[in-house]
């Protein structure tokens, strides 16, 4: 196949957004010019406050909007999404994040002739902060654990045969969850160093005391997943410390507040164990962090 002529048969776009229209326009304008005309773009609208207040069909792309009479949250509608699209490569992107340099094409090829593949992650800039938030460590393609919400290539079928994102943990941790659950499978996350998204991070639409609060309480819970059973215990012992001291220092209760709540949880959601041996925990622990 030549992907030139054919890549809308192997990839489509699925962006969720909620209230944050400013954004999007943005990111829908950075993805015509990069002449992604002929992929399928669904975007899913999370019960924003008013509908999409400017005209899609001015940017000449293949563009699918549904907008929802009750918001479900940002994970719900990805897993949506996932279901939605009928490619077999599903390219997640924020509302408020887009490519801008080199060729999807590349990557696409990649995963392609990589059998074992769950996801791509890719360097993530912000250019409003003028840093990197997620930055190449090689020049040529790598493992890594997980990967970054904001602008991921996802093996869809894989994705959905995993049973999705788990929709418990309502915000935040969800790629960090499932990429455990995919390498418990055999399947892996690779850095593509070639491919450059950019995250302008609006903080419109943004509940800081919510991300604190879920960031805290689904560490708890991705630690009693799997973490070992002979190492869960001290893991948890840290990372109830580093979030005692990150509270006292930036004076944030949610923080706190969310790491009582996944403690309070953890019977609840003892289902979802699959504990790591220690030996693919150590694994799992080598590579970089997406």
């Amino acid at each position: 196949m030549h992907l030139n002529n054919n890549l809308s048969e192997l990839v489509s776009i699925g962006i969720a957004t909620k209230n944050r229209w400013q954004d999007l326009e943005i990111t829908l304008t950075k993805i015509a010019q990069k002449n992604f005309k002929a992929l399928e773009i669904i975007i899913y609208d999370d019960f924003s406050t008013y509908p999409c207040p400017f005209d899609l069909e001015k940017f000449n792309l293949n563009i699918k909007i549904k907008r929802f009479a009750v918001s479900l949250g940002y994970i719900a509608r990805r897993n949506q999404l996932a279901k939605a699209i009928r490619t077999k490569y599903y390219f997640s992107l924020d509302d408020d994040s887009y490519p801008v340099g080199a060729s999807l094409i590349a990557a696409v090829e990649f995963a392609e002739n990589c059998s074992d593949l769950f996801c791509l992650s890719f360097p993530i800039y912000n250019p409003t902060r003028n840093k990197y938030e997620n930055s190449s460590s090689k020049q040529e393609p790598y493992q890594v654990r997980s990967f970054i919400g904001c602008g991921h290539l996802l093996h869809r079928e894989r994705f959905l045969q995993l049973g999705g994102y788990r929709e418990e943990l309502v915000h935040q941790g969800e790629e960090m969850e499932i990429a455990a659950r995919a390498f418990q499978d055999n399947l892996y996350c690779y850095h593509f160093p070639s491919f450059l998204v950019h995250h302008t991070a609006s903080n419109e639409g943004r509940n800081w005391w919510r991300m604190d609060f879920y960031g805290s309480r689904n560490i708890v819970l991705w630690n009693d997943w799997f973490v070992p059973q002979k190492l869960k215990l001290i893991k948890q012992i840290r990372t109830l410390i580093s979030r005692l001291i990150l509270s006292c220092r930036v004076f944030r209760p949610g923080l706190i507040q969310g790491e009582y709540i996944g403690l309070k949880e953890i019977y609840k959601y003892k289902k979802y164990r699959q504990n790591m041996s220690i030996q693919n925990y150590q694994r799992w622990r080598n590579f970089r962090s997406s």
